[in-house]
């Protein structure tokens, strides 16, 4: 499985947009990034360093991510 794929750019913009489901900021998160043995720290690097979304999108993405990760896990 290749990691830096189409589907896993989409995702992140998608991700820094506010456009997805907690269940598809979940899978992705673990199919883009778990898997690969990456953080969510990676996430945030690669919004940071990788795209033009500045830092509203870099927010909302990280902002998003953990409440879902908080949430899954209580």
């Amino acid at each position: 499985m290749a990691r830096d794929t189409k589907e896993m750019r989409l995702w992140l913009f998608d991700l820094a947009h506010g456009n997805l489901t907690d269940e598809i900021i979940l899978k992705g998160f673990i199919k883009h990034y778990v898997l690969f043995g990456y953080t969510v720290g990676t996430v945030q690097d690669n919004i940071r360093f990788h795209t033009n979304y500045g830092d509203d999108g870099c927010y909302r993405a990280m902002s998003d991510l953990k409440r879902v990760l908080e949430s899954y896990v209580s």
